[in-house]
This record gives C-alpha cells, structure tokens and sequence, in this order.
C-alpha cells in the first residue's frame, strides 16, 4: 500500500465472506504445517477432501451467487474469480484423486489459495464496494447472513496433523 493511502473499510455485508477468508487462510498455514511436519500425504489429502467439501466448494458458490447477481457476464472481475475458482476445483481434484502424491502439490494449492484469498480481499471487494449499489449489498448481505446461520461453517477435522 502506498504511503498516506487509507485502506478501504470492508462493507459490513462483505464481512461473512471474509471471516470464511481467515478459515482458507487457516487451512494454507495448516498445509504448510503439515509438509513441514513430513505429515503422510494422505493424511494430507484428506484433510483437502474435507476442507474443499465443508467450507471451500460452497464459499466459491457463494462467491459466484453474489457476482453474479452484482456483475455482468464479461465483467473482468468476474470472469478472473469464475476462472480462478475453476482452477482451484482443478488443483483440489488432482489432490483428490491423485494415486501418486507428491508435496507440490499442497503447495501449490497453499501457494494458489492464498494468493486467490488476497486478491479477493484487496481487489475483488474493494471494486464490488465502489460499483454496487448500497442497497443491493444490504440485501445480499441479509440473504448470506440468513444462510450462515443455518449453516455455520467449522473446521474439526481429525488428526490435527499441523500440531505435530
């Protein structure tokens, strides 16, 4: 960030989106644990299962329902996360369905979504908060707060192979 430039105040609406932020976050420090750890790759793997499962497929969905209600097919914004969240399953699912694994490959995922976590939260919101309208993030705003209080979203996944 520049000097004497101010951060953008994250949009009260936006702020669910960005706790389920703090959990990919989370989940990156914890792979990275865990190749520090020299954890069994399948141990590894499983927990990518659970994780992209419990929490990440349905934050990417919700990200999209929101784009796309906000956004315009060729929007760039939209296309770039449309085309990073297709990656991302394309990362996980190599993982999932990986018979030989190697510990590239959880880094490249740790490395892909931290990177993707950034650009949201420095980019993709601050844009959202400049070009969609006050009341129509009220009202997404409103719609995910209902969804996620019906479904709150934890990581308790077993063996905690990061704290080894």
């Amino acid at each position: 960030m520049e000097q004497g430039t101010t951060p953008l105040k994250r949009d009260k609406n936006l702020v669910p989106l960005s706790r389920e932020h703090h959990f990919g976050l989370l989940f990156c420090w914890k792979l990275r644990q865990g190749l520090k750890n020299k954890t069994d790759l399948n141990a590894m793997q499983g927990y990518v299962k659970y994780f992209w499962n419990q929490i990440l497929f349905p934050h990417c969905q919700e990200e999209e329902w929101l784009l796309q209600r906000f956004l315009v097919p060729n929007d760039i914004l939209r296309v770039r996360i449309e085309e990073e969240h297709r990656h991302l399953h394309w990362v996980v699912d190599s993982i999932c369905d990986g018979k030989r694994l190697v510990p590239e490959q959880f880094q490249t995922l740790e490395q892909y979504l931290v990177s993707h976590i950034r650009w949201e939260e420095r980019e993709l919101f601050p844009y959202l908060q400049k070009v969609v309208p006050q009341e129509d993030l009220e009202e997404a705003g409103k719609l995910m707060e209902q969804h996620h209080q019906t479904e709150t979203k934890v990581d308790n996944f077993t063996p905690e192979f990061w704290k080894e």
